[in-house]
């Protein structure tokens, strides 16, 4: 028996019941479609639901974190975020331990590292959360409202809700018109230092990123995804002299575009 409800914006906690209720039925239901959520002023989640690329991706000030996971995955961890306890578990006096704080973490299921974890800060009817990303190298968090959160959850069940605008999700086509040219790195870059730190014994690393180059040529570094690295420290230090590169800009017909890169950085002991 299938049990659907119909909630307003006005009462979050609904919200997230209904997204308890019906995460694994919409998932089923809904596929390539996307839907970006504004978070806070500063941050949007895109959520993809697409046979052939499903993911919650966070867009943030310090760079995108983008969790690749299966529409059924996505709607469980809605669930488990829905139905985490209301209360904060008191400290452990005997061992000075602070108070733990309820909270789910989504991991991606591919190789890439990244993670995603809500926190619920406290158990009033319009509670707030924590919500956080990491690639493995660097972090993310932000409180986000009741309201965001639901909504948040409401598409990773693939629901539809007052507030949440599909669209056909559509891959990006690579093919290249004759008159586009791609961006290229000038050569005179700074190149990223390798890490002076005795853990990576002088081993050898590559780390694979992705960003949007202007049309002035300078990388953005917000649009800054981690694709690979095959160690944290590596991937640091790429993002430390990503702002100081540049490029020659990508053209079509001669006019300077913005583009988006894929970069490889391979990394030896001096």
């Amino acid at each position: 028996m299938s049990m659907r409800l119909t909630v307003h914006l006005r009462d979050p906690a609904l919200l997230i019941l209904a997204a308890t209720l019906n995460a694994s039925e919409g998932a089923a239901q809904h596929t390539d479609r996307s839907v970006r959520i504004q978070l806070t002023d500063s941050s949007s989640a895109v959520v993809h639901l697409a046979s052939s690329d499903p993911s919650v991706m966070l867009y943030t000030p310090r760079g995108i974190f983008r969790l690749r996971a299966d529409a059924p995955v996505l709607a469980s961890w809605a669930e488990a975020v829905a139905n985490l306890p209301r209360t904060v578990t008191k400290a452990d006096s005997t061992r000075n331990a602070p108070p733990t704080l309820p909270g789910s973490v989504l991991r991606a299921t591919d190789e890439s590292g990244n993670a995603m974890r809500l926190l619920r800060l406290s158990g009033d009817s319009a509670w707030p959360y924590q919500l956080s990303a990491s690639n493995g190298a660097w972090e993310y968090g932000e409180r986000v409202s009741a309201e965001k959160a639901s909504l948040l959850l409401l598409a990773l069940g693939g629901r539809n809700a007052a507030g949440l605008k599909w669209e056909n999700y559509a891959p990006t086509n690579e093919t290249r018109d004759s008159g586009y040219r791609a961006a290229t790195m000038a050569p005179d870059n700074p190149r990223p230092k390798y890490p002076s730190r005795a853990e990576l014994r002088r081993f050898p690393g590559e780390v694979r990123v992705q960003f949007e180059v202007g049309s002035d040529g300078r990388v953005r570094p917000e649009t800054l995804l981690l694709v690979r690295a095959t160690h944290p420290l590596f991937a640091l230090a790429v993002r430390d002299a990503i702002p100081s590169m540049r490029f020659a800009p990508a053209t079509r017909n001669g006019l300077p575009i913005e583009d988006t890169v894929l970069q490889e950085f391979q990394f030896k002991a001096p």
